[in-house]
């Protein structure tokens, strides 16, 4: 791509992975001249570290407003599907592009959701500490049931839900979904049976969250929404944690309805130590590695270089969170 100067691209969490080698190799394929510079930075210190970039990636920083105003970037690339954490507004407003990846990791996180839920119907973590503490007894364990004697719900259901729906039904899980945004037609033909809000609360044993966080959703799943699940009822959550209260969770799993919760997310992450979730045996706590496996590290990082430089040049990529940004340039 000629240019009069460089083109600087700014690397804002170098520390998560153990070399930029994929991202260097793309941008000195694609761009004739480039700067490609490391910078660990995040929130407003992003406008004291970088003096300066045309494009912006990154996998965890925030990027508020005042960061953009700061870099005078033209394109933040985000390795995720989710953009909480960048002022997408405030980024539109000046004409800057913010690109995602979506598809990247629909069946990695598929599968986690599937290996949290059954961990969970099989009681493996109250019997993995029974079998810890010198037990050996299945009549002391949490009773075990069975996929097949139960529903499996879909808060949203997008990709992602659809993976994990397509294994629940393998095993034997009838499958229902709630999203007003998708066609009942779509879901039906996902293989779900698609419910109100209420139904999907009333009727699923097991109910995996895949919405994104918005104003709507931030909090939603309170005590009032909580108790309303059926009793012995499992909480999956691979999405965003604050879709969910933490506290009320505590409380649903002490109280009733709720015998476990399974949790790639968290309102804070990492979490403090004095989180009640981490110390539970009818919890599972994980990383927020729903997305992760070799293959689709290399997936994110490849298309998030690829979907910033397209959309640096201006050309229609599939990842363009905001494609009003192009008017506003």
């Amino acid at each position: 791509m000629p240019t009069e100067k460089p083109i600087r691209v700014v690397h804002l969490d170098p520390e998560g992975f153990a070399n930029l080698d994929t991202e260097r190799t793309i941008l000195q394929r694609e761009i004739d001249s480039v700067i490609f510079d490391e910078v660990d930075s995040s929130g407003e210190s992003i406008g004291t570290d970088v003096d300066g970039a045309d494009i912006l990636l990154t996998h965890y920083s925030t990027v508020p407003a005042e960061a953009i105003d700061s870099t005078g970037c033209s394109v933040i690339a985000r390795y995720s599907t989710g953009v909480d954490g960048i002022d997408v507004a405030a980024a539109t407003d000046r004409g800057v592009t913010v690109t995602n990846v979506p598809t990247y990791c629909d069946e990695e996180v598929g599968e986690h959701v599937i290996a949290l839920a059954i961990s969970l119907v099989r009681s493996l973590p109250h019997a993995d500490a029974h079998t810890a503490a010198g037990g050996w007894q299945w009549q002391s364990l949490q009773r075990p049931r069975s996929a097949g004697d139960l529903t499996f719900g879909c808060f949203a259901f997008g990709r992602k839900a659809m993976a994990a729906a397509d294994r629940a039904a393998s095993l034997g899980f009838e499958v229902i979904a709630h999203d007003p945004y998708i066609d009942e037609r779509d879901i039906r033909e996902a293989g779900a049976e698609p419910v109100t809000f209420e139904e999907l609360l009333e009727r699923s044993d097991v109910l995996s969250l895949h919405a994104p966080l918005t104003d709507q959703t931030e909090g939603l799943f309170n005590a009032d929404v909580l108790g309303r699940l059926p009793q012995n009822a499992i909480l999956i959550n691979t999405a965003r944690g604050a879709l969910v209260d933490e506290s009320a969770l505590v409380e649903a799993l002490e109280d009733g309805p709720l015998s476990g919760a399974g949790l790639d997310v968290l309102t804070i992450e990492p979490p403090r130590s004095d989180n009640p979730l981490l110390d539970r045996d009818d919890t599972i706590v994980t990383p927020h590695i729903a997305w992760y496996s070799d293959r689709a590290l290399d997936r994110v990082r490849t298309r998030g270089t690829e979907n910033a430089i397209a959309a640096f040049r201006g050309e229609t990529v599939n990842g363009v969170v905001n494609p009003d940004a192009f008017d506003n340039r």
